[in-house]
């Protein structure tokens, strides 16, 4: 890709990295995450969907078709930082997609057996939060398009699992949208900069 090329992408997908796109399900922020990365130049995407799980494994085709076929991805499981870490030291374009499956991961897999109180989750939920911020400051040299949903635009859920991973995701963006460089809100595939 050269300079003329790069210079009549639009101008957001040029943003400061890291950049970290959000909106609702099925807003677009996947396609566009995509449209952040150079595609004349590696990148790997850390997807956070379990591949194997049915019921992602058409959006996780879908979106691979999207990509260039030399962009590596593989899947983070539960340990997203450590993923990231590993991943960056090779490639300077990384694209995380996304945060909201895998908070709701790490919530699923979580036993209050571990301490029998909402403080071990929350406590739990922020190490793995201040992981992740920990590694994208580290990685300055690397250019991050982080993807995440934006839940709890109507009534609060019935169900306490629900209400809880609308909270923690919710602090979990303001925590991400604080050290982004960049921040754009997604909606029906239009992007809008807030930051």
């Amino acid at each position: 890709m050269n300079n003329s090329q790069v210079q009549s992408r639009p101008a957001w997908t040029q943003s400061k990295s890291p950049i970290l796109l959000l909106g609702n399900a099925h807003s677009g922020k996947s396609e566009l995450a995509i449209q952040c990365l150079r595609p004349d130049l590696p990148a790997l995407v850390i997807g956070t969907a379990p591949p194997t799980e049915p019921a992602f494994q058409s959006r996780i085709a879908e979106l691979q078709g999207l990509r260039p076929a030399t962009w590596d991805c593989i899947y983070a499981g539960t340990d997203l930082a450590l993923a990231v870490s590993s991943a960056t030291a090779d490639v300077k374009q990384v694209l995380i997609d996304s945060v909201n499956q895998w908070l709701a991961t790490l919530l699923l897999g979580y036993s209050d057996d571990a301490d029998g109180s909402e403080h071990g989750r929350t406590g739990m939920l922020n190490s793995r939060i201040d992981e992740l911020i920990t590694v994208l400051r580290s990685r300055a040299d690397t250019r991050f398009v982080i993807v995440t949903a934006e839940v709890g635009g109507g009534p609060a859920p019935s169900r306490m699992a629900e209400r809880l991973f609308r909270q923690h995701l919710g602090l979990a963006n303001q925590r991400l949208a604080r050290v982004a460089a960049s921040v754009l809100a997604v909606q029906a595939g239009i992007p809008t900069i807030l930051k």
